[in-house]
This record gives structure tokens, sequence and C-alpha cells, in this order.
């Protein structure tokens, strides 16, 4: 059956209708006239398979990767940057206006990325050894099988890409193959690399001597790890412990950041200066005398600002990530900041008893959000609250709950964080009524 397809939706299909029910087809653009095969039915919807693409949009173009359409890091290499982001702007607009009634005027237009592909300074390579044959690169979309990139992917960032081979060597060198299952990639500004070794084998010793030797004279490599099982299991085996990469500062110069091998940061460094600098704007006529950090990582947020407050306060729940953050303040030379382990909802039941200490707020939740927190967050007595997010449906649900407990949304700016994805990234800034 033939379908028109009318937009992209979250999730990455494109949208059309069938006898006026709705359609999701993966793969397809906004214009395309496409041919299908209905894979999944249900009562509300239905999901196709293109089986032939018998008019092609003006908004398609050709995909770089060759394995686009296969591997399932990518949703949309075969739309145009441009129509990308305009797509996004009309799917965060709609998701925002359906969970939280935000106004289409409080959206500001998105900021696309200066580079939509070989932005990513973070890869998690798949590894697996099956038939006498290996694979390296990232899970078939919708599946557990490894597709195999041939030492190149189109979003990852260059020093990346010139370590994936080293790492093919490294791997097929030694005894056990088989055992290692993953190899986490991440990058510094200046272009050093980790690699994290997932290996589920007894002979650890062997590996980090493997590694060590491996590893002699290569200069793709800058610090080697080895992982084990659960995440308390990681060991530094050579080289940097921690990367750099450089943001914007209330004091109008740049600072340095860092975070491990083994922990969280931003994948895209060049979006992630533009957000640190949207909220310094923000900052520098809000005027906030004292920040509270939600989900505060290392201090990516928050620790910018140290120049201008008097005082910032942290909490986050990953203890590699707390320490970061300390590290940060005093490589910076900061005395006014101060980062707690401890989940943040608790950390907000504490200060609700004695409210009234922080006049901004700043969240970073993961994907799932901030429920719990937005809950009670205005009984912290903040003025300001600024809530990013990388997942619309989950901040549309929040901003709902914050503007229920008394806070209005001010404005929103979309940042494309991650191109040739459906997932967006975004900045509320709130008041308090």
């Amino acid at each position: 059956m033939e379908i028109k397809i009318e937009k992209l939706a979250y999730g990455g299909s494109g949208f059309g209708r069938l006898n006026g029910k709705a359609c999701f087809v993966p793969f397809t653009a906004p214009g395309d006239l496409v041919k299908i095969r209905i894979d999944k039915c249900k009562s509300s919807y239905s999901e196709g398979v293109v089986e032939e693409l018998l008019q092609s949009s003006s908004r398609r173009c050709s995909p770089p990767c060759p394995v686009f359409g296969v591997c399932g890091g990518c949703n949309w290499q075969h739309v145009s940057y441009e129509e990308q982001c305009s797509q996004k702007e009309v799917i965060f607009a709609d998701t925002l206006w359906r969970n939280a009634r935000v106004e289409r005027e409080k959206i500001r237009p998105i900021l696309n990325a200066a580079s939509p592909f070989g932005y990513r300074q973070r890869i998690q390579l798949k590894v697996d050894y099956s038939a006498g044959k290996r694979s390296l690169g990232f899970h078939r979309r919708s599946s557990h099988d490894v597709i195999d990139i041939n030492d190149h992917c189109a979003i990852a960032a260059a020093p990346l890409n010139s370590a994936i081979s080293k790492i093919r060597e490294i791997i097929g060198s030694f005894k056990e193959p088989d055992l290692i299952s993953q190899v986490d990639l991440a990058s510094s500004s200046d272009a050093s690399v980790s690699a994290v070794f997932h290996y589920s084998g007894n002979f650890i010793e062997t590996l980090a001597e493997h590694l060590i030797q491996a590893n002699v004279g290569i200069t793709e490599l800058h610090s080697l790890s080895i992982k084990t099982g659960s995440k308390n299991t990681f060991r530094h085996i050579s080289g940097l412990e921690k990367l750099r990469y450089s943001i914007p500062s209330s004091e109008g110069t740049d600072m340095d950041m860092y975070y491990a091998p083994d922990s969280f940061s931003q994948v895209n460094f060049a979006q992630n200066r533009v957000m640190v600098q949207l909220l310094l704007d923000y900052c520098s006529n809000a005027s906030p005398d004292s920040i509270l950090d939600l989900y505060s990582g290392n201090g990516n947020f928050s620790l910018p600002l140290a120049g201008s407050v008097k005082n910032i306060l942290g909490f986050e729940s990953v203890k590699k990530s707390v320490s970061l953050a300390q590290y940060n303040v005093n490589v910076n030379g900061f005395k006014n900041a101060r980062y707690v382990c401890k989940d943040s909802a608790a950390g907000v039941d504490e200060l609700v008893k004695n409210p009234g200490q922080f006049d901004c707020v700043i969240m970073d939740p993961p994907r799932t959000g901030a429920d719990e927190v937005s809950r009670k967050i205005h009984k912290v007595g903040a003025s300001r609250l600024i809530y990013i997010s990388c997942d619309p449906p989950t901040l549309g649900r929040d901003i709902s709950t914050l503007q229920k407990s008394g806070f209005e949304v001010i404005y929103i700016q979309p940042v494309d964080m991650f191109p040739q994805t459906y997932h967006l990234e975004s900045i509320v800034f709130m008041k308090s009524i």
C-alpha cells in the first residue's frame, strides 16, 4: 500500500495516514511517497516498513554512512540537516503544548549545531566474536547483533575514529577476544583519547599487561582502563586518569573542566559551550546570589557561574562525578562551590526544612526527568529555576508539575546537541509567580 509522509515524529519515524489512521514509517522523509508493508497494527496506529520509494522528497539527502539504516545509532542521516532542525522544532513545540500547555511563543528557534557530523566525543563500541569472525561497531536497530562499522562512525569526533583501528588490533591480538564485549572511547578537547575495555574473563592482569604492551608506540590512545562486571569494578591501567574540555565562565575567560573515562560528560563539546553561555547570559541579567545545582554531575552547568555568585551547592548521587566536581572546583581556584554525594530528591528534602537559602536552582536530570524533585522544589523557596533536559516528553511532564506548584515559563531554548537523531536538548528558564 502507498502512503505520503507528512512529517517526522518523536522516535525518528516518518508520519503519515492510511485511511485516516496514523502510520509510522522509519527512514522516510517529509514529502516521500512510499510503498510500505504493515509490520505492526494497533488500534490507534500502525507501523510500516518501506518496500519501495515511489517518489523522493526534495528534503532527502544521501546519508554519508554506509551502514545507516542498519546500525541503530542514527535516525535521520537521509534528511537534510536544515529539515532535521525544522522538524525537531515542531515536534518539541507540539510535545510541550500537549503535555504542559506551553505556548509556542515561549519557545525560541532551535540553535543548530555548527558541525552536524563528527561531533560525538564519546562512543561505545560493541564487540562480537563468533564463528571466527569479529565485528566491532554498534548494535543493529532493534537488536543486539553487532554491525561492523569499518573503523569509522560519521558522527564520532575525528580522534575517536582515528583510534578505532588500534582498538581492533588490540582486541584481535588478545588471547580471549570473545570475552571483551565493549570498548568505551572518549576524547578531550586536546584530542587525547581514553579506552575502557569491558572484560568478562578471569585474567585481568593478563589483559592489563596486554594493553600496556599493545599500546607501546601507539599515539592514538592516551588512557587505558578495564571494567569488569558492575560499575564498581573500574580499574585504570595506564595514561591519563582525567580528560579535559573547556567552557566559558562568568569571568569572561574559558575555564578547564575535567571528567573521567568512566564518568558522564556531555557528548558534544561545541554545543555544551553554547548551553553554558546561555546560562551565563541569563544569570548576568537575573543576578542570582546563591545557586542550588541538582543532578550536578562534574559541575558543568553551575561552576562556570562561581565567579559571579556568593555560593553554589550541588547534589549528585554518583560518587565519581562528585569527586570530579570537587576537583574542578579546586583546579579552578574557587572557594564558594561545594558538591555533595546525595540523591537530589533527598537533598531537597533537607533544604525544605530551612527554605530561602538559594534564589536559583539548576536541574539537569537524566532522560527519565525529575518527577519527584519537581513536585517539591518550590518548597526550597528559590525565585528562579533553570531546567536542562534531553527528553521532551519527561520535560513536558515536569513543566506541568512545576507550573502547578507556582513556577511559570519565561522562555525555552532548544539546542541541537544530537544531530542525525531525533533527540533534542533544551534549557527552560522559569520563575516563581
